[in-house]
């Protein structure tokens, strides 16, 4: 009997935990989410209620709904895209979902279109490699003016030996990453390892401008 009871007591056990494994299995990160850990990089940026941040490239919105989130409704997310497809894709979200905290921006090549000292800090993720080599320090140039005294640029990139199939032909290394954002009148702050295929780099703007 005792034997018995044992028996079924462990069936049922084992049917619990295997039952909750769909369950943490659907809450694991997948695809983009599992090498990005976008709720970390979002953290990184040490924004706080009320912040104005640009998304440089902002694509379809991949960080741009999550930095809103961060920012509150007091806060600013321009969302600059070069790209009106993409850049529409983002409008709908932000009208569908009432966001008055997210401005789409119809940027250029080497321009944000974005008003001088208009941002907190500024970040950009997997888009300069996309970039002509002669319009990245145009470019980051255009973020320098965006950015207010004192505010930072994050840089997050491809490693240039990172393990992964994108864009292999169009990587830039690191140390050109950091000569890009120091050009341009940056000086690199910090950086951040955690990340297996991408280097993120942080650079803060001189306090005072000159």
């Amino acid at each position: 009997m005792k034997s018995s009871k044992l028996r079924q007591v462990t069936a049922f056990l084992l049917a619990v935990c295997l039952s909750a494994l769909p369950c943490a299995a659907a809450r694991r990160p997948s695809g983009r989410d599992a090498w990005q850990q976008p709720g970390r990089v979002v953290k990184d940026l040490g924004l706080e209620a009320g912040s104005r941040i640009a998304d440089i490239g902002c694509g379809r919105g991949y960080f741009t709904f999550r930095l809103a989130k961060a920012v509150g409704k007091e806060g600013k997310v321009f969302a600059t895209e070069i790209s009106e497809r993409s850049l529409k894709s983002v409008a709908d979200r932000v009208k569908r979902d009432k966001l008055a905290n997210v401005e789409p921006v119809l940027s250029a090549a080497t321009d944000t279109k974005l008003a001088p000292a208009s941002a907190d800090a500024a970040f950009i993720c997997n888009v300069l490699h996309h970039v002509p080599k002669d319009k990245r320090l145009p470019l980051t140039q255009s973020i320098v003016k965006a950015i207010k005294p004192g505010g930072f640029f994050y840089i997050c990139d491809w490693r240039f030996d990172a393990k992964i199939q994108y864009d292999k032909g169009r990587r830039i290394p690191r140390a050109e990453l950091v000569k890009l954002g120091v050009d341009a009148g940056f000086k690199l702050d910090a950086e951040y390892h955690y990340l297996v295929h991408q280097v993120f780099l942080r650079f803060r703007k001189p306090p005072k401008s000159d």
